[in-house]
């Protein structure tokens, strides 16, 4: 996974770019193979590709639940609808989007059926508690992430995905059920924020929130 320390400081006043200065994160050559081998209905090529990427949509799902039963819940029902119709994925798309394409539309299912008369936009709000507590034990990147939780869900979600787990803006739009524009304008606007709180809060790599 990218180093939000890295990346995410670094570039929240910054255009997005086509150049080096964001890393792509490339699939393993292996992901092709084993999900080959799912469609041909092999249960260990399937246990293999769920070694891959299990904690990734454990961690991204829980971003969105803040509950870590419920994120394991979730993560195990992706799995399970991911092997249903593993048939119904092409290659030449990038596996990993198509999972957590999945993985995004069960946690949002999940949410309103646990919480019906709850928007489902503020299910990424912060929560009401001292952030220099929930952070004091991590590292940099991870107090960026606290710090980025007063983002708006939308444009949290879109830096998570861009920079947390490396998706190109295509990929990140599919995953979201959107398109490249809206893609690009949530990460200027996340950018954007998250630069007004560093700025407002004085934030230097090493410090706590």
């Amino acid at each position: 996974m990218i180093s939000t320390s890295e990346q995410l400081p670094s570039l929240v006043v910054a255009e997005e770019k086509t150049g080096p200065s964001v890393r792509r994160q490339s699939e393993p050559v292996e992901i092709a193979g084993l999900v080959a081998g799912c469609q041909a209905g092999e249960a260990g090529a399937f246990g293999e590709l769920i070694g891959h990427f299990e904690k990734r949509v454990f961690h991204f799902v829980l971003r969105m639940t803040r509950q870590a039963q419920d994120a394991e819940d979730i993560t195990q029902d992706t799995f399970v609808k991911v092997w249903k119709n593993i048939h119904r994925f092409r290659s030449g798309n990038a596996f990993s989007a198509w999972l957590f394409t999945i993985a995004r539309r069960t946690a949002l299912n999940h949410l309103r059926a646990a919480k019906p008369t709850q928007e489902l936009g503020d299910y990424d709000q912060p929560v009401n508690h001292n952030p220099a507590r929930a952070a004091q034990d991590r590292e940099h990147s991870e107090s960026v992430w606290t710090l980025a939780r007063n983002l708006k869900p939308d444009q949290y979600e879109a830096l998570w995905l861009r920079y947390g787990e490396g998706f190109v803006i295509g990929e990140v739009a599919k995953v979201m059920g959107t398109n490249k524009i809206r893609v690009r304008v949530l990460l200027h606007r996340g950018r954007k924020r998250m630069a007004e709180i560093l700025k407002r809060r004085k934030f230097e790599p090493g410090d706590e929130v």
